[in-house]
């Protein structure tokens, strides 16, 4: 993925090229950690018992904490270091991996879910802002999509490789595997540390009023945040109710985790294409496209209960939603006061992480009362919401 862009990044200089070669190196590496966790916290919460209700639960404490402190850590950014949220978001997300493995309950999965968000929140917020402090206009849109390209590996690798070490090895074991990945990533960011920008560079943010009322009242952070929550809502309910759909229909673990690869596989394709489609036609209008095409991948969902099937529909859901996250990303950036982009990327953060809070809970009600099919297709209108919304904008 980095190296695909490297041709592209002749215009800068050693100084910004070889920084932000390395966040996005390890931006792409870690997200295999995050990405297959939640897909490996699900099965293993199923294989213990959890019903929906229970496994909603625990996707609502993976967000709770990121969704209370985003903010806060978006501050920490702007006007201190970097470099603290990535030790000790590195760090404590590589312990919590391995308590699963030393103790497997599922109350230890209650314990560690919110250990997981709040972690991996902390090294996301420094990583998407030192990506947006390192581009320039020019370039941004560019370099927002090498980082969601390395989301999009994560997205094919993690699920892949936690269905194969779980058919292998059984669920404790993989823990380890997955914990083994921020770990290796983090010995790298201690031992580059110099190479890292250890505050918002010459952003002036210590001196910015902070009130988060200001961002809110700028049209383009309310769109952005609006077509976000559609888009983590969207992203939250495939993650949880695919594996449940798939375990209901006594799917492998490998089989499951190759139909949540062909999500990630499209996400890669279509961040590919953000670029020249966002030259030619606006990043918003993209936005809505992309939606639609979510919307109606979700009403394919149940309605068919053939691997392959599901698989193209978890394609075409990947190449809707695969524009969506990257694309808010940006628009929420570009959205912040100069000084204030950490704080607006860890706003978006926040309204993600609210999804987590809220959606996995709401319809896991729905979905121990009446299946999954229902959500599947409330999905699909939230989709089309966001899609409106974009077009509304557009014009």
């Amino acid at each position: 993925m980095v190296a695909a862009g490297l041709p592209q990044m002749r215009r800068y200089n050693r100084r910004t090229a070889m920084p932000l070669v390395l966040i996005l190196t390890l931006s792409s590496i870690t997200f295999i950690t995050m990405k297959g966790s939640r897909v490996l916290m699900t099965l293993y919460a199923v294989d213990l018992g959890a019903g929906p209700f229970q496994t909603g639960i625990l996707f609502a404490l993976y967000g709770l904490f990121p969704f209370l402190l985003a903010v806060a850590a978006g501050r920490i950014a702007d006007r201190l270091d970097n470099r603290v949220l990535m030790y000790w978001g590195l760090g404590t997300y590589t312990v919590s991996m391995v308590l699963p493995f030393i103790f497997p309950s599922l109350t230890i999965l209650y314990i560690v879910a919110p250990l997981w968000g709040f972690t991996s929140m902390l090294w996301v917020v420094a990583t998407q802002n030192l990506v947006g402090l390192l581009s320039t206009g020019d370039t941004r849109t560019r370099n927002f999509s090498f980082y969601s390209l390395g989301e999009s590996t994560g997205s094919v690798l993690g699920p892949i490789i936690v269905g194969l070490s779980i058919d292998a090895l059984s669920h404790a074991p993989a823990f380890l595997i997955m914990a083994a990945i921020p770990a290796l990533c983090g010995l790298t960011v201690v031992l580059k540390r110099n190479m890292i920008p250890h505050t918002a560079v010459n952003s002036g943010g210590a001196q910015v009023p902070r009130n988060m009322k200001d961002l809110l009242a700028l049209p383009a952070m309310r769109n952005a945040l609006l077509s976000n929550a559609a888009v983590m809502a969207g992203l939250d309910l495939f993650n949880l109710y695919m594996p449940i759909y798939g375990h209901s229909l006594d799917f492998s673990a490998t089989t499951i985790g190759l139909i949540m690869g062909a999500f990630g596989a499209a996400a890669f394709i279509t961040r590919l294409a953000i670029p020249p489609l966002s030259k030619r036609f606006s990043e918003r209008a993209v936005l809505a496209a992309a939606l639609a095409i979510a919307a109606g991948a979700f009403m394919m969902f149940p309605l068919t209960t053939s691997a392959p099937l599901l698989a193209a529909a978890a394609f075409a859901l990947g190449l809707g939603l695969g524009c969506g996250q990257p694309l808010s990303m940006i628009l929420a950036f570009n959205a912040g006061p100069p000084g204030r982009q950490a704080e607006a990327i860890s706003m978006r953060l926040a309204v993600s992480y609210g999804a987590h809070v809220v959606v996995p809970p709401l319809f896991g009600v729905i979905g121990a009362a009446m299946g999954v099919a229902p959500i599947f297709w409330t999905c699909a209108a939230l989709m089309g919401g966001g899609s409106w919304i974009n077009r509304r904008s557009v014009r």
